[in-house]
């Protein structure tokens, strides 16, 4: 799956994996805003002030089968503070997260990081719909549209359960203080898709205490954020990325190879095999010819032992 991500998503995480980062003393910014609120822009913002990764929902298409089950095991809520030490622990670089998964389970990591700030990237409720059906949500409806790509992804992602397993799972959440989950805000329209973020964002304010919150959207820049956490504004322009092209270019990639996979492929060679028939089937003789005489010589060398 990481394969088809466009250019900002692969250049984000490719930048990790070069980038020398300090050891963290643990998760210090827990983003609580919902997809499509500026949350790439805000992973690598934070990436920079802190010198330190940021944990995102590309991330988990780019790990280990533990980046999925981790998620898995918070979606049956059967992760302890403890548990998410232990797994940002071995991720000693990270000092923050955003973005679903990380998002969707901003309580149980505020209790183990009590420490931790929290970040609500916001944006205008009325256009949130028409953002993330347009972008992300594209995927599922490519999926239903097209029943081979899940094979695909499948084929791609070899853990078990994958990353679109575990997505489609805390998808069918219904979050605290909300009365559908994330499917159903994005099946049920604008009107209740737009109840679904205001409830998100109420919850939040409510469960957050006020000296641990900053709500703040992408086009207010460094200033609010930096006052925040207390770091110097860089002299860069704040970063923007993860825009509704990039989305679109991840969607055409994956139509195109699922296409030359399912559609163009095994047609090619069922012809290819037509043409070829004669000069297969010599192969395949010989290939059995060999096999026989292999055998014969190994039987006759077991029964002469």
């Amino acid at each position: 799956m990481f394969h088809f991500f466009d250019t900002d998503h692969r250049q984000a995480l490719s930048k990790d994996k070069q980038t020398h980062y300090n050891q963290s003393e643990g998760i210090q910014v827990i983003g609580a805003g919902l997809p499509r609120t500026g949350t790439l822009s805000l992973k690598t913002a934070l990436t920079q002030l802190y010198s330190g990764k940021c944990y995102h929902g590309v991330d988990v298409f780019a790990g280990d089968q533990e980046d999925v089950d981790v998620w898995m095991k918070a979606a049956r809520r059967e992760m302890r503070p403890e548990d998410w030490r232990e797994y940002f622990g071995k991720k000693s670089t990270y000092v923050a997260g955003v973005d679903f998964p990380f998002s969707l389970f901003y309580k149980d990591i505020m209790a183990a990081y009590p420490d931790a700030k929290v970040v609500l990237s916001t944006r205008d409720s009325s256009t949130w719909f028409h953002s993330v059906y347009n972008s992300v949500y594209q995927i599922d409806i490519l999926m239903k549209d097209y029943p081979t790509i899940p094979l695909l992804l499948g084929m791609l992602d070899r853990r078990k359960p994958a990353a679109m397993e575990m997505f489609k799972i805390i998808g069918e959440i219904i979050p605290s203080g909300g009365e559908v989950c994330f499917r159903e805000a994005m099946e049920g329209g604008p009107n209740v898709a737009e109840r679904f973020f205001t409830d998100w964002e109420a919850e939040v304010r409510r469960s957050v205490p006020s000296d641990r919150l900053l709500v703040a959207s992408a086009k207010e820049g460094w200033a609010p954020l930096c006052k925040f956490v207390g770091l110097p504004a860089p002299e860069n322009d704040y970063p923007r990325v993860n825009d509704r092209a990039s989305i679109k270019m991840l969607l055409w990639n994956l139509w195109i190879i699922n296409g030359l996979v399912f559609y163009v492929l095994p047609p090619s060679i069922a012809v290819a095999g037509y043409v070829y028939r004669s000069e297969i089937a010599l192969v395949v003789q010989t290939l059995g010819q060999t096999v026989l005489v292999w055998t014969d010589l190994i039987m006759d060398k077991l029964f002469k032992q």
